[in-house]
């Protein structure tokens, strides 16, 4: 199942598709938003920021979504959500990866 999740969001057609149908309006604008300024679709940047984080996510970032999967009678939204949370977090300044990457502070791409 996680297999098939990670696979969905470093698709670009995927991506875009699970963005516009399980994020809150207030992520899917951020994405919109950074996208355009990167000029790449919204589920190309999806797909980028996704992959970053699962190539240098830290092992806290692995044991909360595997947490929330288990706790959660609908494990493939859970992980999807918290996924993406990650990888687009609220607030600016804050390394979704779990470590710091100062070539990205404007973009993960």
């Amino acid at each position: 199942m996680l297999g098939n999740i990670l696979g969905g969001l470093t698709n670009a057609a995927a991506a875009e598709d699970l963005l516009c149908n399980l994020a809150d309006e207030a992520l899917v604008q951020r994405v919109r938003s950074a996208a355009e300024a990167q000029s790449v679709t919204p589920g190309a940047y999806v797909a980028a920021n996704v992959r970053h984080l699962l190539e240098h996510g830290s092992e806290e970032i692995w044991l909360d979504l595997v947490s929330r999967m288990a706790n959660s009678p609908q494990p493939g939204v859970a992980a999807l959500q918290a996924i993406l949370s990650r990888a687009f977090p609220a607030a600016r300044g804050h390394a979704a990866c779990g470590h710091s990457h100062p070539e990205h502070q404007t973009s993960r791409i």
